[in-house]
C-alpha cells in the first residue's frame, strides 16, 4: 500500500479548523516544524489539522503530530503511562495515546507518531528532558499498561512502540510567538545566507498562509488535492522566504554583477533566465545544496586570490559534481552565487554545516 492509499484510510476530521483560529500554537508548532526541516535534504509537506494536528508528508513515510500543553500551574506537571491512556474526559471513548495510535494502521506505510507536550513524561527510572523519547524504551511494565490499554481501546491484538514518541519540548507552547520570530530569523540566515529584509512582514505571510490551511474545512478525495488545500511542500515555504530575502546578502546582487560583465546579449538573456530558476533550485535541491556545503567548505578553508582566478578554481574543482540536467549557464552562476554569499559572510565559519 503506498503513501496515498494509505492516507486515504485514516479518520479526517475538520471539525477542529475553526478553533485553530484561537489556539494558534498547534499553527506556530508546525512552524517550528517547517524551520527545522528546511535544515535537512528531504522533500515534505506539512498538512495542517486534517487527520492529526500538524503532519509531516515524505516521499517515503508520515509522521503525526499531536499536541497538548498545560499551564504551568496546573494539576497534571508530567504525563505517565496511566495518564496516556486515561480517557481524556467522562464520556470519551478515546485516550491521548489511543486517538494518536489509531493513526497507526496496517498496510506497509512508514508511520511515526509523536505526542508533543511542554510537559515531561514521568516513568519509573525516567524523567524525559527536551527532547524526544521513543515509548519503546519504557520499562516492560510501563509498557505492558500502554499495550493493554491500547488493545482494549482500540480492539487489536497487538502494539508496536517502536515509531511512538514523546516530544517533550522546551518551546514555549502558551506564547510560542517571540520564540518563533527569534527562530525564523535564525533559520533564515542559514537556509538563504542572509537576513530577511523585512522579518515582521514575513512572519505575517507564514503565520497567515498556514491558517489558511488549517482553517480549510472542506474534504478533498484525491491525496495530491488534500496536500495542496491543507499543507505548505518545502517548495511553497521556501518561496515565502524568498521573497523578504536581502538581495545584497545572498549572491544575488554577485550573479547580477557577473552578468552585467557578459558583453555578447544573448548570452546575458540566457543567464538571466537560469538566474531564477537556480535560485530556487539551490534551496530545493538536495545535491546542490550538499554540493554548495562542499564548496563553502573548501572556500572556508582556503579561500585565497583574485575573484577570477578562485572562480577558475572552483569550476576545475566542483563543476563536473554538479547534475548533469544543470545548463552551462546555471554551473557557472551556481559558483558566483556561493562565492557572493561567501564575501558577504555566509557559512559562519562552518556552524551552517
Amino acid at each position: 500500500m503506498n503513501i496515498a492509499e494509505y492516507y486515504g484510510n485514516l479518520p479526517f476530521d475538520l471539525s477542529g479548523s475553526m478553533s485553530k483560529n484561537r489556539f494558534r500554537m498547534e499553527l506556530l508548532w508546525g512552524v517550528s516544524v517547517m524551520l527545522d526541516l528546511m535544515q535537512g535534504d528531504q522533500d515534505f509537506t506539512v498538512v495542517f489539522d486534517y487527520v492529526c494536528d500538524v503532519e509531516i508528508h515524505y516521499t517515503d513515510g508520515l509522521e503525526f503530530h499531536q499536541i497538548k500543553t498545560h499551564e504551568p500551574n496546573a494539576h497534571t506537571h508530567s504525563y505517565s503511562a496511566q495518564t496516556l491512556t486515561k480517557k481524556q474526559s467522562k464520556g470519551s471513548a478515546s485516550s491521548i495515546l489511543g486517538k494518536l495510535y489509531a493513526l497507526k494502521k496496517d498496510g506497509g506505510a512508514k508511520v511515526k507518531l509523536v505526542l508533543v507536550s511542554n510537559v515531561p513524561l514521568h516513568a519509573p527510572g525516567i524523567t524525559s528532558s527536551p527532547g524526544e523519547f521513543c515509548l519503546a524504551g519504557l520499562s516492560n511494565n510501563e509498557r505492558r499498561i500502554i499495550e493493554s490499554a491500547l488493545q482494549s481501546e482500540l480492539k487489536i491484538t497487538s502494539v508496536d512502540m517502536s515509531r511512538v514518541f514523546y516530544l517533550h519540548t522546551h518551546l514555549n507552547l502558551l506564547e510560542p510567538e517571540s520564540e518563533i520570530r527569534g527562530k525564523l530569523n535564525m533559520h533564515f540566515e542559514k537556509v538563504k545566507h542572509c537576513e530577511p529584509r523585512h522579518p515582521n512582514a514575513l512572519y505575517r505571510l507564514i503565520v497567515e498562509n498556514v491558517q489558511k490551511k488549517a482553517c480549510y474545512e472542506y474534504s478533498q478525495q484525491e491525496y495530491e488535492s488534500i496536500l495542496k488545500a491543507k499543507g505548505i511542500s518545502r517548495s511553497d515555504f521556501s518561496q515565502m522566504l524568498d521573497i523578504h530575502a536581502d538581495n545584497e546578502n545572498n549572491g544575488i546582487r554577485q550573479a547580477e554583477d557577473f552578468i552585467k560583465g557578459v558583453a555578447d546579449l544573448a548570452q546575458r538573456r540566457r543567464y538571466r533566465m537560469a538566474l531564477a530558476g537556480l535560485l530556487k533550485q539551490m534551496s530545493n535541491s538536495s545535491p546542490l545544496r550538499k554540493l554548495e556545503m562542499q564548496v563553502a567548505r573548501y572556500l572556508l578553508s582556503d579561500g585565497t586570490g583574485n575573484a577570477e582566478d578562485l572562480l577558475r578554481l572552483l569550476n576545475e574543482k566542483f563543476r563536473n559534481k554538479i547534475p548533469v540536467e544543470y545548463s552551462n549557464e546555471e554551473k557557472d552562476l551556481f559558483f558566483v552565487i556561493v562565492m557572493g554569499r561567501f564575501e558577504m559572510g555566509g557559512y559562519d565559519h562552518g556552524n551552517d554545516f
